[in-house]
């Protein structure tokens, strides 16, 4: 799939031309502005009068699956903009631990938790690999990346052998919220042009398309940080496979493994 980063431009505000109608149904009816990546997650790439109100409900409801779930405690920890200011975010968080070679529950605040955010690792797209088309997304792991209290110390402090946060993840949920991460930025900066029709992964995105894994997967390059810039976002076409790809770093100051997301066929 695509390439190692060319060089980017820091991902600073930023408000790109009106869409003029919704980027994933063409519906030109009450529209609203688009944050490319999520308003939650520190979005400050805004796609003006791009979605229309029943796009708009189904993109929040996989957007808060993801970002009230898995990763509400980093969102709190680093305190990125909300627009319920987190007020409803959680005082305490539960841990599970062994103890004295027994296992048991514990409640900590958030400047006590060791915030160990499980990052899915997606096989492959498969029609990058030319694997078979199915339903779903193939879960092939997890790369925990660990914010705030460092694990060991806290390990030591609590005389536990083992932590394992409570956490839930949403393999889909997650999936379409990069699919729309993707499919947006190449809407707002022209790269749609690039395709031979209407991009597919609109579908997978509103819902309509079960077969999620065969647009996106995670890529196999190691794993690296880049301690300037919160998220990294390109659009690219990819020679080989043929494809426009999305390739998405979420928390790229951290050890976040990278995204692709296949936008569809080049002309």
């Amino acid at each position: 799939m695509a390439d190692n980063y060319p060089f980017l431009e820091k991902l600073e505000r930023k408000v790109y031309p009106p869409a003029g109608k919704c980027i994933y149904c063409d519906n030109s009816d009450d529209l609203s502005d688009e944050h490319i990546i999520p308003f939650g997650l520190g979005g400050t790439l805004v796609l003006p009068d791009a979605s229309c109100p029943d796009c708009a409900k189904h993109t929040t409801r996989f957007e808060r699956a993801v970002l009230r779930g898995e990763l509400w405690p980093v969102r709190v920890h680093r305190a990125i903009q909300s627009r319920r200011k987190h007020r409803s975010a959680p005082q305490t968080y539960k841990l599970d631990i062994v103890r004295g070679g027994a296992e048991e529950t514990v409640e900590l605040p958030l400047d006590e938790y060791p915030i160990l955010v499980p990052f899915l690792d997606f096989s492959p797209a498969r029609l990058a690999v030319g694997a078979d088309s199915k339903r779903g997304i193939d879960v092939a792991g997890v790369v925990t990346v660990a914010f705030g209290p460092d694990p060991a110390k806290v390990l030591r402090k609590l005389g536990a052998t083992t932590i394992r946060p409570r956490v839930t993840t949403h393999p889909v949920p997650f999936a379409q919220m990069l699919a729309k991460i993707g499919y947006s930025m190449a809407a707002a900066t022209g790269a749609l042009q690039l395709l031979s029709g209407p991009s597919p992964i609109r579908d997978v995105i509103l819902g309509k398309n079960p077969c999620v894994g065969d647009y996106i997967g995670t890529l196999t390059y190691p794993l690296s940080t880049h301690s300037d810039q919160l998220h990294r976002v390109v659009v690219l076409p990819d020679s080989k496979t043929g494809h426009l790809v999305a390739d998405i770093q979420l928390f790229s100051d951290s050890n976040a493994p990278r995204y692709g997301v296949l936008l569809g066929n080049l002309a």
